[in-house]
């Protein structure tokens, strides 16, 4: 499975373009009817937390420090070192793809080419202040519950891993704390990685750390699922941001394999399974699950009714409890 799995199909396409450029695409019409080919950018979710997250920072180019005059934290400003239309005559993008000078930017850790190709095609496209979801014709702009980010989000698609796999009691919980870290929370979670670079990112390389004494989660706990570890790789490639998801909650159409399984997988089955699955409940299959649910011990556990609140670093949202409360009282099919 690719790390890019659940990036949006842009992304394939900004690549493939931005390389057909790097291979002798000359032509100002050519360049012209391929950026005219791709949906545009949005500024705010795409292009405006990649400059905050690699330029616009403290002691470098933010607002209090603003060095060499630049800013990168805000449209206006950063509009000042792009032309509209034409990238290879923005100095912001000039400065991201000069391995070969000491001006490099950011000077420390080169963007990475998914980061510099949306830079690029956002530039050509024309640069604009583009804001998503687009709510300029709603009369409430607050109401965005039917727009859902198709990006890894860190409320709806990171916290939860973590939670069940890294913040329980002895490990990376706020007691524990093990190594010195947390992972029950966005700001001690943003303490070990590295916006915009998973591959410094401390959490997303002991997930695919190649020896097995130092891979993340420790044994006998089961290692992340590929979907789960790109899910983490993609959060912070794209800033690693605590941004609104917008997700709604679908209680009339349940599954077990479509709604209820993903939960358990993604927040039980970490401890839940091996030789050794904790309290003894193993939650490899619809068979354990539904045992489990039968005996009413997983809706206890899960609403912290007369047993131990689980998962341990943090109960589910109300959403995933309302399904699987359902599902429960639907008398739990295997559908």
């Amino acid at each position: 499975m690719q790390k890019s799995k659940n990036i949006v199909l842009i992304g394939f396409l900004i690549v493939f373009f931005v390389t057909l450029f790097a291979s002798g695409l000359n032509s100002c019409k050519n360049d012209s009817e391929i950026i005219g080919d791709i949906p545009e950018i949005c500024f705010e979710v795409q292009i405006l937390p990649i400059f905050q997250n690699s330029c616009g920072l403290s002691d470098c180019h933010d607002e209090i420090t603003a060095e060499e005059d630049f800013i990168f934290t805000n449209y206006d400003d950063i509009l000042k070192t792009v032309e509209p239309g034409d990238a290879n005559k923005s100095e912001a993008y000039l400065s991201m793809i000069d391995f070969r000078s000491d001006d490099l930017m950011p000077p420390d850790r080169p963007l990475s080419l998914e980061n510099r190709s949306l830079i690029r095609v956002w530039i050509d496209q024309g640069a604009k202040n583009t804001t998503c979801p687009d709510t300029s014709n709603n009369p409430d702009p607050q109401d965005t519950a039917t727009w859902v980010n198709p990006r890894a989000c860190f409320e709806r698609d990171i916290l939860p891993i973590l939670q069940a796999s890294c913040a329980f009691s002895g490990c990376h919980d706020v007691t524990t704390a093990a190594g010195e870290r947390i992972f029950t929370d966005y700001a001690n979670t943003l303490s070990d990685v590295r916006a915009g670079d998973p591959d410094e990112s401390d959490l997303y390389q002991e997930l695919v750390e190649s020896n097995p004494d130092d891979i993340m989660p420790p044994p006998p706990y089961t290692p992340l699922p590929q979907a789960q570890i790109d899910s983490i790789y993609n959060w912070i490639l794209y800033g690693a941001l605590d941004e609104y998801c917008g997700v709604s909650c679908d209680t009339t159409t349940l599954t077990f394999s479509g709604v209820v399984w993903p939960i358990i997988e993604l927040s039980c089955k970490s401890c839940h399974s091996g030789d050794s699955p904790k309290g003894s409940v193993s939650l490899t299959n619809y068979i354990d699950v539904s045992a489990t649910a039968s005996s009413g011990i997983l809706a206890q556990v899960l609403t912290g009714t007369g047993a131990s609140l689980m998962p341990p670093g943090g109960a589910l949202s109300d959403c995933k409890i309302s399904q699987i409360e359902k599902w429960i009282s639907n008398g739990f099919p295997n559908d």
